[in-house]
């Protein structure tokens, strides 16, 4: 699932629901390559942040391997709050 699933027109900012016929409903400007670099770039993300999210967890797991429940909470806690202020940062 895409991350936005409106994109706007880059000629005039008019929401683009829908591809209709490569033209914006708005004003009529084409936008054809525009949504499918959009969608593309939002397909990048999505991949990167999937890996991110898959070594951080794999390492999390590895580093809290044998200690105490509240050690390894406390290391998930921190990892998450992390991943979600630098994802925040990078894409908000």
């Amino acid at each position: 699932m895409p991350i936005a699933s409106v994109i706007d027109c880059p000629h005039c900012a008019a929401p683009l629901v829908r591809k209709p016929a490569g033209r914006c409903p708005a004003c009529g400007a084409p936008v054809g390559d525009h949504v499918q670099q959009t969608r593309a770039r939002e397909e990048r993300i999505e991949r990167i942040v999937a890996v991110i999210g898959t070594a951080l967890v794999l390492g999390v797991s590895l580093m809290t391997a044998g200690v105490g429940l509240i050690e390894g909470v406390l290391a998930y806690a921190c990892a998450g709050a992390v991943m979600f202020f630098a994802a925040k940062k990078t894409f908000g």
